[in-house]
């Protein structure tokens, strides 16, 4: 039996007020991701660890096309 590759860890750049749909999105799609804090202000990097970066790419466009058709808070 041959050992499963180690997975890779991806880094996602957002708006801190798109954390909640990104959170959402991930979660819903079986991903375990880390909040590894505030790259610049109102900037934040999660981490997420995968074996597909192609899958974990298509739910990252999906959480940011919502977020672009709700709009930062006001």
């Amino acid at each position: 039996m041959a050992d499963e590759p180690k997975p890779l860890k991806a880094g996602i750049a957002i708006d801190d007020w798109k954390l909640p749909i990104f959170e959402r999105h991930l979660s819903q799609a079986g991903y375990a991701f880390t909040n590894a804090g505030p790259l610049t202000t109102g900037c934040l990097i999660l981490t997420v660890e995968t074996h597909n970066f192609e899958a974990l790419a298509i739910v990252v466009k999906a959480a940011n096309t919502e977020a672009a058709m709700t709009g930062a808070p006001k």
